[in-house]
């Protein structure tokens, strides 16, 4: 996959991008509101090796956000196949944070997908993440219903 919105690439990440992975999913800012504990070097080596493998058939899968002309990844969106739906998600390098890159790649994702997968297109998130809050609003998700998963409150949005 590869979409290009304006200064923005939204592609499939690679070994080069190992750095910038961990950049972005090493920072306690970017797990704060999420299910998982920040990385470290070691969880990388088995990040890359399941991204490396991932295909179109993958139940999880990641894209790179780069900005150009450098190709420096900035965020990951992830799709996630579950039953009945499919799962977006969306994490962003904090030093990057607030210039609209993630409206902008997070739009074209979605923009980009097949009807079927918009129409089963749903989105989590912690209901004190105000900054994704917004983006699920400014991307047309609208809100379903309130949650608990292990114990902590989230949020469910459908698309449209």
């Amino acid at each position: 996959m590869k979409i290009i919105a304006g200064e923005l690439c939204v592609r499939d990440i690679n070994l080069d991008d190992a750095d910038s992975y961990l950049e972005i999913f090493g920072n306690p800012e970017v797990a704060r509101y999420d299910d998982f504990q920040p990385i470290t070097s070691d969880d990388l080596v088995a990040d890359m090796a399941r991204l490396i493998r991932q295909t179109d058939e993958s139940r999880i899968q990641e894209y790179g956000v780069y900005l150009q002309p450098d190709n420096k990844m900035i965020g990951v969106i992830t799709i996630e196949r579950k039953r009945l739906y499919y799962y977006l998600g969306y994490h962003f390098n904090p030093a990057f944070h607030g210039k609209g890159f993630a409206v902008r790649s997070v739009r074209a994702f979605v923009d980009a997908l097949d009807e079927d997968k918009k129409s089963r297109l749903r989105l989590v998130s912690d209901p004190e993440n105000k900054a994704s809050l917004a983006l699920a609003g400014k991307l047309g998700f609208k809100f379903l219903k309130r949650r608990k998963r292990k114990g902590a409150p989230e949020l469910v949005f459908v698309y449209r």
